[in-house]
Order: C-alpha cells, then structure tokens, then sequence
C-alpha cells in the first residue's frame, strides 16, 4: 500500500513492536486502503512466530463508513416520509415530483463534486446529512400551491404556472438566502481552509440543484 514508509520499533512491556503507518494518497479511498491493508495483515500474521499478532489502530473507514450509512438511511427514511405524507394530504402525482427533488439534486451535486475533483470524506457527508432536511422543503411549497389551485377548479397547465410564479420569487430569494449563509465558509484561510470549505461546497450546489 502506497505510503506504508514510517517503520518505527518500540516495546510494550517486555514485547517488541513495529509500528507501521499507512497514508492514503489525494485520490485514495480510506475503505478500501483499510480493507487492503487487513488483508495484508491477516495473510502476514500467519507467517509471524506463534504468539505475535497484528493489529489496526486509529483506523478511519469504520468512521467513514458510518457517516455514509446515516446519510443514506436518512434519506431513504426523508424519501419515504414525503411520499407517505403528501400521498396522504394531497396526491400521487405532487408527492412523486416532490420526492424526486431528492436524489436528484443530491446527485447532480455528486457528480458536480466529481467533476471538479472533490471526494467524500468526514465534513462533506456531514454536509450531505445537513442539506438533506432543507432540499424538499420549496418544493414542498410550490407543489401545495400547484395542488391548492387545481383544487380550486384551474386546468392543471395554468395551475402549474401560476401556482409557481406565485410563490416563486419568495423560494428563490429563500434558497438564495441560505446559499449565501454559507458562502463565507469558502473565504477561510490557513488549516481551516482545507476543512470546512467542503460544507458550502456540498450545500450551495445540492440547493441550486433543488432550485
């Protein structure tokens, strides 16, 4: 494994240990270095006298990998919840539309992000998480008005054009708000500025995106 060049020696009690550090590379994956390198391990520690073993300290991917999984329930839960909801309230229709606004801008920000180089780490799955509840949220809007208008007697094309434009300036300028909270985000310097950039660069494109 790349990196694997930091070979230091010390005891632990009256037994001799090596500590070996593995650094992942700028397009390396943390999962499957960990997984890599406990392979290597356990086909290693078959070969070592009897009595020694290996371990894996201050590892990452269980981390990493825990973040992805709340990310994910989360919005399968999200995605269900909305279409339960507005099935039940208003129609089918409205809640497909709504529910879709989810992977859709989630992914769209996916592939902006791998586009211009980004990867997924601690921070920019938080970020994820974060945005999750804010991107149904105008659509919600917009798709209750749509619904309240057709309701009313309006022919569903008209409704669905005047029930935007109707409250379309209030949702623009309310994604353009939150989008501009975190903008500030991107001006921090020195070793905060390799960190927390990554929450504005996940949630202004996930909220245009949605917009």
């Amino acid at each position: 494994v790349e990196g694997a060049d930091r070979l230091r020696a010390y005891y632990v009690g009256n037994d001799t240990a090596v500590s070996i550090r593995v650094d992942r590379n700028a397009s390396g994956d943390i999962i499957d270095i960990q997984d890599t390198v406990q392979r290597v391990a356990d086909d290693m520690v078959r070969s070592l006298p009897s009595g020694s073993r290996i371990e894996l300290i201050r590892t990452r991917a269980e981390a990493i990998q825990g973040r992805i999984n709340i990310l994910l329930s989360n919005g399968a839960m999200g995605l269900a919840l909305v279409l339960v909801l507005l099935f039940l309230f208003l129609n089918w229709r409205t809640a497909f539309w709504v529910a879709m606004g989810i992977p859709t801008a989630m992914l769209a920000a996916v592939a902006l992000m791998y586009s211009a180089g980004l990867t997924f780490n601690m921070i920019s799955l938080f970020a994820f998480i974060l945005v999750l509840g804010i991107v149904v949220d105008d659509a919600i809007i917009v798709g209750e008005n749509v619904y309240r208008r057709i309701q009313g007697g309006e022919h569903p094309r008209e409704a669905s054009w005047r029930g935007t434009h109707e409250v379309g300036t209030v949702v623009i300028f309310g994604v353009l708000t939150t989008m501009a909270a975190f903008t500030p985000m991107l001006g921090i310097s020195g070793v905060s500025g390799k960190i927390w950039p990554n929450i504005p660069l996940v949630v202004i494109p996930v909220l245009m995106f949605s917009l």
